[in-house]
């Protein structure tokens, strides 16, 4: 069966490169955008763009990061951190999790990596792999690690032992975390910040590789309290190497005026991956309760079951949106929208949407989820589809501007250089690695 899935694998490349050829307007966004950026070999880049990286000192480290998600795609935690790292002086080399599907060309005919410069500081590493690999299908098989290894060989072997951290989102990335461990002394911070097991895309030989990534990691940051308590109670050994480092927001790019202020149109107002776990009863419920308000649902629609909503005229999506829009679509809001199904995933979260809500000021309806509660009467919470709807209904109507001036607060406190502060304070407390 293995053989057969590679032999798949090898082949899927030439047949999307046909297919790309004939419908080149069906290639996702995020396998085009990564080549509109300077491009070097890695040779050009270490020689340029990469010196920053390469000269960082062990007291003003450079980010390897080995992420869950790829750079063009949503704008989730790694990016914020890596923009928050280089605003603190820590230049970030960012790896393209797709590893050749983002390539223009298949594998015989464009072999070689690539550096491109996204912006001052940040360096995206690209790979190309001779087969397709889906990062969150299956671990990188053995050749796989090598090929990805060698590629972060050839621009990183320079570095000074304690001038690199490299910062892993998902455990794929353990084999080669460790080979540059090995040979280099770079540490290793697993940036645990979700439940894997919760996700239904996930494969389970991943998931089950995340205990050696617990194990081995040398440093590992959590981004809720109830994802590292429970986490930690069946890893206690774990303990003395964990820190809570939550999920924040760059208060300046939302604040701004009220849409309450501008007209009477009242719109409630969701931002966020439309997946298994938002509740789709909850919002039927509410968008049948109040069919004068409009529904504005921004975001990816990942399960089909979503797509009901549209049954309502009072029901927009917008589509997946960049962060640049976020601010504008965020003015239209008079209430903001955490409608999750209660399971261990959505427990576990830190909904980086709250704290951007709390830059606007909007009152936000949410399920009952451990984070979210920690802010008590800045939020209106709800126990299923009907409650939901009551609480929406005492949002809308909330009145003075104390606890809109309050939630702003919060979200000037809650801030991505904080936690960057945060980790980094974290990792000087660590020993120093050497390279075998």
């Amino acid at each position: 069966m293995d053989l057969t899935v590679q032999l798949h694998e090898l082949a899927r490349p030439y047949f999307r490169w046909w297919y790309y050829r004939i419908y080149p307007a069906r290639r996702p966004s995020y396998f085009t955008d990564c080549w509109r950026y300077p491009a070097f070999t890695p040779e050009e880049a270490v020689a340029n763009v990469l010196r920053p990286l390469l000269t960082a000192p062990p007291e003003r480290p450079a980010a390897l990061f080995l992420p869950m998600v790829d750079w063009h795609a949503r704008i989730q935690r790694s990016h914020h951190l890596a923009r928050a790292f280089v605003a603190l002086g820590h230049p970030c080399l960012y790896v393209d999790p797709h590893l050749g599907c983002e390539y223009l060309l298949p594998y015989f005919f464009e072999r070689e990596s690539r550096i491109s410069v996204l912006e001052p500081g940040i360096q995206e590493l690209h790979v190309h792999l001779p087969t397709e690999h889906v990062y969150h299908r299956r671990l990188l098989r053995t050749g796989e690690n090598v090929r990805v290894s060698r590629a972060l060989d050839s621009v990183l072997g320079g570095a000074h032992p304690a001038g690199i951290v490299q910062m892993v989102s998902l455990p794929i990335w353990l084999d080669v975390a460790l080979a540059l461990r090995d040979r280099y002394g770079f540490r290793i911070v697993y940036d645990c910040h979700d439940f894997l097991p919760g996700f239904d895309n996930v494969s389970r030989d991943i998931v089950a590789r995340e205990q050696a990534l617990f194990d081995s990691a040398d440093l590992i940051a959590f981004s809720g309290r109830h994802l590292m308590d429970t986490t930690l109670a069946a890893r206690p050994s774990a303990r003395a190497k964990s820190v809570l480092v939550r999920n924040a927001v760059n208060h300046s790019d939302f604040s701004g005026p009220s849409a309450r202020a501008r007209n009477g149109d009242r719109v409630v107002g969701y931002v966020g991956s439309l997946d298994h776990w938002f509740d789709v009863s909850a919002l039927e419920a509410a968008a049948r309760r109040y069919p004068a308000w409009k529904f504005l649902l921004i975001g990816r629609i990942e399960d089909e079951r979503v797509r009901s909503l549209a049954k309502f005229p009072n029901v927009e999506f917008t589509g997946e949106a960049p962060y640049s829009e976020l601010p504008r679509y965020l003015a239209r809001f008079d209430v903001g929208l955490i409608p999750f199904l209660p399971n261990e995933l959505t427990r576990a979260a830190d909904p980086i949407k709250l704290y951007e809500y709390f830059s606007r000021g909007l009152p936000v309806v949410s399920s009952r989820l451990p984070e979210v509660e920690r802010y008590g009467d800045l939020v209106y919470f709800a126990d299923g589809p009907e409650d939901f709807s009551a609480a929406l209904g005492r949002a809308m109507e909330e009145a003075g501007p104390s606890r809109s001036d309050r939630r702003k607060e919060v979200a000037r406190r809650e801030s991505w250089a904080d936690r960057a502060h945060e980790l980094l304070t974290a990792l000087r407390s660590l020993p120093q690695k050497t390279a075998r």
